[in-house]
């Protein structure tokens, strides 16, 4: 339906052309064609819808780890990293590709934070593997704090933080999660090498192993301050693979 107002201009739908104001001038328009998917087309679609369903259930099970502490853009880089990930696996026909039947390691590597890349700031190696009984085992290699971790300029005290989160990606079911850090002090000489070994993990789970570098200040009253913001607050991804 169109309309005329009281200058004489119409807008609205008349036929197959369209009429708007523009700076109080008359626009005419034809409809667009409508555009036929093809059934390849709107099952990509859907896989891509998909995705960014389940990069929004992983970044609510990451919420506190990440405590808000991203780039404005990390969900649509995640959820793009995802569809990456989906969309490598020819051995599945499109629409029952998934995160438990794919291989995910496109998403090793992936910053959680671009203000502040987790690469620039911990310059140590990390080793993550998943043992036969389901466990995940994570090796810290010796460090030297001052050359291998750039700290910020008002402290000298920093926390490695490496988080398990697992799920077998259904809604509202429970989650396995498991967590250990670790303090570095700039003026250490040498931090000793760390093995860490979770519990076991649910079998069929998306297993997601993540890191963090959290800096603070010492208080004698309230302990540590944290000080990681948008723009530091290092976070990457180390592991991800299903069991």
């Amino acid at each position: 339906m169109a309309r005329i107002n009281k200058k004489g201009i119409i807008s609205g739908k008349i036929g197959d052309k369209i009429f708007r104001n523009l700076n109080n001038q008359q626009i005419v328009q034809a409809k667009p064609d409508k555009v036929n998917q093809t059934k390849n087309t709107v099952v990509s679609s859907s896989e891509f819808r998909q995705c960014s369903s389940w990069a929004k259930q992983l970044r609510i099970g990451l919420h506190s780890f990440l405590n808000r502490h991203t780039d404005s853009y990390m969900y649509r880089r995640l959820t793009g990293k995802l569809y990456e990930a989906i969309f490598s696996n020819t051995s599945l026909p499109k629409g029952q590709r998934s995160l438990l039947n794919s291989n995910m390691n496109a998403l090793v590597g992936f910053e959680f934070n671009t203000n502040s890349p987790f690469r620039e700031h911990f310059k140590g190696d990390i080793l993550v593997s998943v043992s036969s009984e389901r466990e995940v085992i994570v090796n810290v290699s010796e460090l030297q704090p001052r050359n291998q971790i750039k700290y910020s300029q008002i402290t000298a005290q920093s926390e490695l933080l490496l988080y398990v989160y697992s799920s077998n990606m259904i809604l509202n079911t429970p989650v396995f999660d498991a967590y250990f850090s670790i303090q570095i002090d700039r003026n250490a000489v040498l931090q000793p090498e760390i093995i860490w070994t979770s519990p076991t993990v649910p079998e069929g789970h998306f297993i997601l192993v993540v890191a963090k570098l959290m800096y603070y200040t010492n208080n004698k009253f309230t302990g540590k301050n944290y000080i990681n913001t948008k723009e530091l607050s290092p976070a990457k991804v180390l592991y991800a693979n299903a069991n």
